[in-house]
């Protein structure tokens, strides 16, 4: 066999060679980051054992602090109503109700109780005001078809959803009002000052007097053409009377209309369908769908603010963080400090060796 056959024999034992170096570094790589996680667990078991004192005194002191924040804070109440009108769009809304939250944190409630028109007593017992706008299952069904559009005609899918979420916000009609007092008993008492709060808006009453205005102008006109249909119809009745006795020698056949007469089903129609319009106004009159009250106040029994056992549960976590981020800090320290005595062990090393070759 000629030396050139020979010759690739080494090169696959040294490609033998390369991937067991290979397989046996990747092993190490994992041997060590399975040690340095064991280790690391010692260590946090070690500094549990070690500052055990400190952890339980401030965990039992955080739950203390809880439980004393509890009698100490007042219980807060929550409550909502659903309110729906087509001229509270989202900009007016957040408006309003940033300015109520305002004077709820004014120290001075009277201006508060100026604007809801109620006592200052009952409005010192008020916390904030929020709001949310209500979505049903349609709009988020049409919001949903809607953005798939959008999406055949714009990539940049974040620009939708944002585009999408200010369009249903300036286009709700239909909120939950939020209120958090100090005494539940109040809640009944701040639902219609808080009503005619948002239809005593001065862009809302104008529209919703207009709005009275045209429909009870409607109203009247409808009555005078029910009224005159009423009288065509009686009309209509004599004529047909006088037909049939001006007929009777004839046949028994009644002709409902010629060129004498009018077609009496039109006009039967005609007052059917003003009778019907005459019902809607006055169901939107006595409705008034522009601006409604759909669910009022609900006086709940138990405070929405943390109960005894739920402010000492979180007390309790905050002291065995805070035991946490100290150990976490001294161990730290105490880090540095190993590295600040091997640099000046490191140092002191050298001067000396650089001594010993001087001398």
């Amino acid at each position: 066999m000629s030396e050139v056959d020979k010759n690739p024999k080494p090169s696959n034992s040294s490609d033998e060679i390369d991937l067991r170096e290979l397989f046996s570094a990747i092993g190490n790589f994992f041997k060590s980051i399975f040690f340095n996680v064991i280790l690391f667990i010692v260590a946090i078991k070690n500094a549990i054992v070690r500052n055990i004192k400190l952890i339980i005194i401030l965990g039992v002191l955080g739950g203390i602090g809880g439980i004393i924040v509890h009698f100490v804070t007042p219980d807060i109440y929550k409550s909502s109503i659903l309110l729906r009108s087509t001229y509270l769009n989202g900009r007016l809304m957040e408006s309003t109700i940033d300015k109520l939250q305002l004077l709820t944190q004014d120290e001075d409630r009277t201006q508060l109780a100026k604007a809801l028109k109620i006592d200052t007593t009952t409005a010192n017992k008020i916390s904030g005001f929020s709001y949310e706008p209500f979505v049903s299952e349609e709009e988020i069904i049409e919001l949903e078809v809607f953005k798939e559009q959008l999406k055949t005609e714009i990539e940049d899918e974040a620009l939708i959803n944002r585009f999408v979420e200010r369009l249903s916000m300036d286009n709700k009609s239909t909120y939950r009002i939020y209120v958090e007092v100090l005494d539940r008993s109040i809640i009944d008492e701040l639902e219609e000052p808080l009503i005619d709060y948002f239809r005593n808006n001065p862009f809302v009453s104008k529209r919703l007097e207009i709005q009275k205005q045209n429909l009870e102008s409607e109203a009247k006109n409808l009555e005078s053409e029910i009224s005159e249909l009423d009288s065509l119809k009686e009309i209509l009745f004599k004529n047909f009377k006088m037909v049939g006795e001006r007929d009777r020698d004839g046949s028994n056949n009644v002709i409902l209309a010629d060129e004498q007469t009018t077609n009496p089903i039109s006009v039967f129609n005609e007052s059917r369908k003003a009778y019907a319009k005459k019902l809607d106004i006055q169901r939107q009159l006595f409705l008034t769908p522009q601006f409604e009250l759909i669910d009022g106040f609900t006086v709940y029994s138990q405070p929405a603010s943390p109960g005894l056992l739920k402010l000492g549960f979180y007390g309790g976590l905050t002291g065995l963080a805070l035991a946490a981020i100290i150990i976490a800090l001294s161990l730290f320290l105490q880090y540095l400090d190993k590295i600040e005595k091997k640099t000046r062990e490191a140092k002191d090393g050298l001067k000396r060796r650089v001594e010993a070759r001087k001398s």
